[in-house]
């Protein structure tokens, strides 16, 4: 592979247009102009004038005006630096969204406090009016935790200052974490944090996996202490959080706001370990016995099962995949994401100073924007879908929703995305006519859609609760105990199927969920009701398109239990989550099955 070039010299057509947000920087700078007008004259017109429901009703009228606005232009001040860190004007651009991000929510502080400390018969009329279902649940469980005005407007003021923790660590990934060549059999490798994860960590050559991983975890360790760091100041600033607003704990803290229970979040985790984990294992020691391997390292673990066939993929020919693989939705569906390519919805340019990894972002009622870099293998296709997934939802729910409303819950949102996947890999099987390449669809329905949500992000999730109970002690950590602890992490889910050495360790520098709260679990979480959701679909197309389709429309109007009952997962009960596991075991024995057949001929 060839090494990443600079942002400029990408075609357009492989970049996002960012014009439907604003046409150009001067029309971006005086929507910051004219918004800050419109939050003065909203503080203006109701600061200290909040006493009736009819005041109350037009004041969040004027809000969601407000805010859509304000939505907007956060959006465009950030995406275009996590295309490229390098680039000065987008570092100024984000920095000037940040400030005025700080300055409008202190300015609009005053409004969050009058609704929190509203007679209670107010509010219970406010959640009668569409829209605004959601804001007041939200509200009831803040009111509870509530500082008073100036401890809040004071958080508010400092809101940027907290965020460096996380802007630290995506700096350092983007920017810092320099990788050095490597030599397999007289060829040199240029090596970077997006080639080796997009590229070299499922390479055909064993020789080229191993060196890759050396290097990779090389330019890891070089910034470990510092990346130790800025994660503890992560986690201690939570905790501290937590203990002012009076929560028992950090995990209630984390968890409040996605509408769940901390026994949710201990039952994803327990029983992925305990109950998936000997099905990975076997997965993974059948992989190694295809590929006549004796052991699999860490390098080896996101090995293609069938390494001759990974055909290229082109960006193209990957749209003719995503609407070919959507298309059990119906049209209703296909209609609402057909434009995705068309109008650049996705930046897809592997360029250097990008973000790794993907996202999907929704300025509300215009489009939604992704982020992802284009190497050319089937997992691009996979990480496109998923992201289209999320960009689905985002249109559904924004179609039949407020902006407040239109929010889902973190404890589901990858539901949507990961559906999509399990309808890639279900389109590539049925497309198949031969066992073997049936089994490369399963493989990677394994491989890039579970592997990577029910393994990659609940060990990330399983690594955290280690981390917050030792903060919850009283105790602290460096990189040594941070890498401890996500050995054994690892050591415990892989038993004997994986060689787990301390390079392997360093995975807890690999991802910038840690600065996301408790959001690594809800890939696991979601995917459990994507899995309920795809079965349905399978046993009963029409009745389970719909409610599909109604699951992406509700947003966050109903609570999260309630919305996901939708799809017909009840996860109240720890039946989705076992249903998933045999799910997935029962792939595992096809996999196998397919193999037999595959060698019997």
């Amino acid at each position: 592979m060839a090494e990443q070039q600079p942002r400029s010299t990408f075609p357009e057509n492989e970049t996002w247009d960012l014009t439907a947000l604003f046409p150009d920087q001067a029309a971006f700078e005086q929507a910051i102009a004219d918004t800050t007008k419109d939050v003065e004259a909203f503080v203006a017109k109701f600061n200290g004038h909040l006493d009736t429901l009819a005041d109350f009703t037009a004041a969040y009228e004027a809000y969601e005006t407000l805010m859509i606005k304000v939505t907007r232009i956060m959006i465009y001040s950030y995406i275009p630096q996590s295309s490229d860190y390098s680039d000065a004007a987008f570092a100024q651009n984000a920095a000037e969204g940040n400030q005025f991000a700080t300055t409008t929510t202190v300015a609009l502080s005053f409004f969050d406090d009058a609704v929190i400390n509203a007679p209670t018969e107010i509010t219970d009329e406010l959640a009668k009016i569409p829209g605004l279902s959601k804001e007041m649940r939200q509200i009831a469980r803040r009111k509870q935790h509530y500082l008073g005005a100036d401890v809040e407007k004071t958080l508010a003021n400092l809101s940027e200052i907290m965020q460096a923790p996380s802007d630290i660590y995506s700096q350092m990934r983007a920017g810092d974490f320099a990788m050095d060549d490597f030599e397999v059999d007289g060829t040199t490798y240029q090596n970077s944090f997006v080639m080796y994860e997009n590229f070299y960590q499922n390479h055909e050559s064993a020789a080229v996996r191993e060196a890759a991983f050396r290097s990779f975890s090389a330019g890891l360790r070089a910034h470990e202490n510092a990346a130790a760091t800025a994660y503890l100041n992560q986690v201690r600033q939570e905790k501290t959080l937590a203990d002012m607003r009076g929560y028992a704990n950090v995990f209630d803290y984390l968890l409040d706001g996605q509408e769940v229970t901390h026994e949710m979040f201990d039952r994803q985790i327990d029983l992925i370990m305990n109950d998936f984990g000997p099905v990975a294992q076997r997965y993974l020691k059948h992989v190694a016995q295809v590929n006549h391997l004796d052991q699999l390292t860490f390098a080896d673990w996101k090995l293609d099962l069938d390494v001759e066939l990974n055909p290229a993929v082109s960006i193209d020919e990957a749209y003719d995949l995503v609407m070919s693989a959507t298309a059990p939705l119906s049209s209703e569906y296909t209609d609402q994401v057909k434009n995705y390519q068309t109008e650049r919805w996705v930046d897809f340019a592997a360029n250097k100073g990008k973000e790794s990894g993907g996202y999907a972002t929704t300025p509300y009622r215009v489009h939604p924007y992704i982020l992802m870099s284009w190497t050319g293998r089937l997992s691009d296709v996979y990480t496109l879908i998923h992201e289209i997934g999320h960009a689905g939802q985002f249109i559904f729910s924004e179609m039949d929703n407020s902006l407040t409303d239109s929010d889902m819950s973190t404890y589901y949102v990858e539901a949507p995305s990961t559906f999509n996947e399990l309808l890639l890999s279900d389109y590539l099987e049925n497309q198949a006519e031969d066992p073997r390449t049936k089994r490369f669809a399963l493989a990677h329905r394994l491989t890039d859609t579970y592997f990577h949500n029910f393994i990659t992000h609940l060990l990330e999730a399983a690594f955290q609760r280690e981390v917050y109970n030792l903060i919850e002690a009283g105790q602290t950590f460096g990189a040594d105990k941070l890498n401890g602890i996500m050995k054994d992490v690892l050591q415990k889910f892989w038993g004997d199927a994986v060689v787990i050495d301390d390079d392997a360790a360093l995975t807890w520098m690999r991802q910038s969920h840690y600065y996301m709260g408790l959001y690594s679990y809800t890939y696991s979480a979601g995917l459990v009701v994507s899995t309920q959701g795809f079965i349905n679909l399978k046993a009963n197309p029409v009745e389970a398109t719909k409610n599909w389709l109604d699951f992406l429309k509700s947003g966050g109007s109903l609570a999260p239990l309630e919305t996901i009952k939708i799809t017909g997962a009840d996860v109240s009960t720890d039946a989705p989550l076992r249903n998933t596991i045999d799910f997935l075991s029962d792939t595992v024995e096809q996999i196998i099955a397919y193999t037999a057949q595959i060698e019997n001929k």
